[in-house]
């Protein structure tokens, strides 16, 4: 539960520097798959994904997810590679909304927590939404980066 309440700090302490600005989109395909419990009625996941996004190019993505079903939020942190290895790292968070037959959507915000390579400084934050089958579905997200790019 301590981790989920960092996480969500983290989302709502967006510290873009007053650097080079920049738009960011992303669209990633990912999957989800149980690892363990985080309470009575939540569930970590591990995420995995491919995709493609503004200043990466092709992208991988990895990390994990609580779904909170006793409150219907989630919390998370994932790490986007491009394919030169460069990294940053987001802390997510925002509701769940269950659908039928095992489906959920879900949206928020997420907040650059930290970079490697040419995203080492990297800065920023944005909203995210997606929906998935139960197993898999679509990522979309929308914000800025600051200062991508520096070497």
């Amino acid at each position: 539960m301590k981790k989920l309440g960092v996480a969500l700090a983290l989302l709502w302490c967006t510290n873009v520097s007053a650097g080079h600005s920049v738009p960011f989109k992303a669209v990633i395909q990912q999957e989800g798959a149980p690892i363990g419990s985080c309470g009575a009625q939540c569930v970590t996941l591990s995420l995995t994904g491919t995709g493609h996004g503004s200043h990466l190019g092709a992208l991988e993505q990895a990390g994990t997810v609580n779904l909170d079903f006793g409150t219907f939020t989630q919390a998370g942190i994932s790490t986007s590679t491009a394919a030169d290895g460069s990294t940053f790292v987001v802390a997510f968070g925002g509701p769940l909304i269950p659908g039928p037959a095992g489906s959920v959507t879900f949206h928020g915000n997420w907040t650059v927590v930290s970079g490697t390579g040419r995203f080492e400084g990297t800065t920023g934050g944005g909203t995210f939404e997606g929906s998935s089958n139960g197993v898999s579905g679509p990522l979309f997200l929308d914000g800025t980066l600051s200062n991508p790019g520096k070497t």
